[in-house]
């Protein structure tokens, strides 16, 4: 089996000119992909007439967390609390996105892979939640500590995330977005305590999006790596 991982892009200084908008994904998916046996594919920013091969080799795609979502998609002027955004980089995914669903191939969202997804559905994003959604009662921005655990979220107990996770579960959180208004194509199936959209999936979990980031607690929690199991399970069908 063959899943994807969308790329992200590197646009911060660097005195290696090698690395000026290298293309990159983090080691821990690679980590869990070979752990199972299956090939990951990086897949890079490239020509978007090249979205339907890159979709060919794969049998599934996880889009990884990175910067916000340009508010430009949702049809939005910048927060001024928004931090960066690259908006060819956005189209980019969405276009992937979109040639998956043609296929009907599983998508696993993480983090801003989750609010891009809802964005190409036709959904919008709080682009601020302290600004946005001041009665938030959670930090959810907790970047000095990204492989801890820090807050409580509910799961839907009729849903795919909670045959892989149960109905309750304590995730880290490092995101200052959320899911504002849910695209219809997707439903709701786990929130934080002060309401927070925390996952979404399709009724046949081809698409699912999780706000949290699994892939940093795999390694010690069984739960978050089922998560995963379940993601290829679907992808080999």
């Amino acid at each position: 089996m063959k899943i994807g991982i969308a790329a992200n892009v590197n646009r911060m200084p660097t005195p290696n000119y090698n690395l000026d908008y290298a293309n990159y994904t983090a080691r821990v998916f690679i980590d869990l992909l070979q752990k199972h046996g299956i090939l990951p594919i990086i897949i890079p920013m490239a020509s978007f007439d090249m979205i339907p091969d890159y979709v060919g080799l794969i049998d599934g795609l996880i889009i990884p967390g990175g910067q916000d979502v340009h508010p430009k998609l949702f049809h939005e002027e910048t927060n001024q609390k928004a931090e960066a955004h690259y908006l060819p980089h956005d189209q980019w995914e969405m276009g992937l996105v979109r040639e998956m669903l043609r296929r009907q191939k599983p998508l696993l969202g993480i983090c801003r892979g989750l609010q891009l997804i809802n964005v190409t559905l036709g959904g919008t994003l709080y682009q601020d939640i302290a600004t946005d959604f001041p009665e938030s009662e959670i930090q959810h921005v907790y970047h000095e500590h990204p492989k801890d655990n820090f807050h409580e979220i509910r799961v839907r107990s009729d849903s795919a995330l909670a045959h892989s996770v149960g109905s309750h579960l304590v995730v880290n959180s490092i995101h200052h977005q959320a899911l504002k208004k849910v695209a219809s194509d997707v439903h709701v199936t786990a929130r934080s305590s002060d309401g927070v959209v925390e996952a979404v999936e399709n009724d046949a979990a081809t698409i699912m999006g999780v706000q949290w980031h699994p892939e940093l607690l795999w390694q010690k929690d069984r739960r978050q790596e089922q998560l995963f199991l379940d993601f290829f399970d679907r992808a080999k069908d």
